[in-house]
């Protein structure tokens, strides 16, 4: 079987049609290897038309590995805890039925972690009237526009990961959320920070991507703080520069958005407000610790963007 796989943004992004992420229960499947063709060439890749169960949900993401343990299970689906609620909708008492800011700035999912989250799958239950979009960005493209006085300033460095937005001044604590403010403060306080390569090397295609975001990026270590934040300040001025690295996920009912966050940053668009509301189902598959190849260094005679 081929698999119906169409291009939707130079960004790599793709669509996958007439396909039932139900019918593929084990990797023998001859078909497994079609779905990681297509991911491993297009690292958003959005299966159309799906009437996923959570139990389901989770059972097709552990064909790609262990799946990262939630530490929010409040907000866990009770049909399987390996799957996130994300909305804004509200139970008969008031409280929240799911996390209501999940992703409200750019980031790649799990970089505070010693060993971050490799895929994330979110599936879309409802969609609000308005907004509710999801934009991705693809940090292979960026690095590789990088001018290469940026490209020797990061490579082999490190940068300081950290998930309390509180430590954060890029970012801020949305009011909306119950207990956030709380949940952050105590993180501040227990969580140590990871430290993550600027540059990363993807594990499976060895291409380089830059490694760093706003909302988990606080530092850069063994540099000054002024220092490091006037660094970090010019990358992500130059992340933001173009939208030929961006693409804007328009969500439709029944999508099946997967990604590779080895290479990416995204962001929830948000647009929305109760009682107009969204859920979405996200499970997330488990990583290795992000690495650098030091042999894939600009040399000094490189080509490419030399623009200081």
């Amino acid at each position: 079987m081929n698999l119906v796989v169409n291009s939707i943004s130079d960004a790599g992004a793709a669509e996958v049609v007439g396909f039932d992420c139900r019918s593929i229960h084990d990797t023998a499947d001859q078909r497994w290897g079609d779905i990681q063709a297509a991911f491993a060439a297009n690292p958003i890749l959005c299966f159309r038309d799906q009437s996923l169960s959570a139990k389901e949900q989770a059972r097709f993401a552990r064909l790609w590995g262990a799946l990262e343990a939630q530490d929010r299970s409040a907000y866990c689906n009770p049909d399987d805890k390996d799957v996130l609620i994300l909305s804004n909708e509200r139970n008969a008492d008031g409280s929240q039925v799911g996390i209501v800011d999940a992703g409200d700035f750019w980031h790649s999912d799990s970089s505070h972690m010693k060993n971050p989250c490799r895929m994330t799958m979110l599936h879309a239950l409802k969609n609000p009237a308005q907004g509710g979009d999801t934009h991705y960005m693809n940090l292979t493209q960026v690095y590789e526009a990088l001018p290469l006085t940026l490209k020797r300033a990061i490579n082999g460095r490190n940068g300081i990961h950290h998930i309390s937005k509180t430590l954060n001044p890029r970012v801020s604590v949305s009011e909306e959320r119950q207990g956030a403010k709380e949940y952050y403060i105590k993180h501040a306080k227990q969580t140590p920070p990871a430290l993550q390569p600027l540059v990363r090397t993807h594990p499976d295609t060895g291409r380089s991507a830059l490694y760093a975001s706003p909302r988990f990026t606080i530092g850069i270590d063994g540099m000054a703080d002024t220092e490091a934040q006037n660094l970090l300040d010019e990358l992500f001025e130059f992340m933001f520069s173009s939208q030929s690295w961006m693409y804007d996920h328009k969500w439709r009912d029944g999508d099946f958005v997967i990604w590779d966050n080895a290479c990416l940053n995204h962001m929830a668009g948000g647009g929305y407000q109760y009682p107009d509301t969204r859920r979405m189902h996200r499970t997330t598959v488990a990583g290795g610790p992000a690495f650098f190849r030091t042999d894939r260094a600009p040399a000094a005679e490189e080509t490419g963007n030399t623009n200081s």
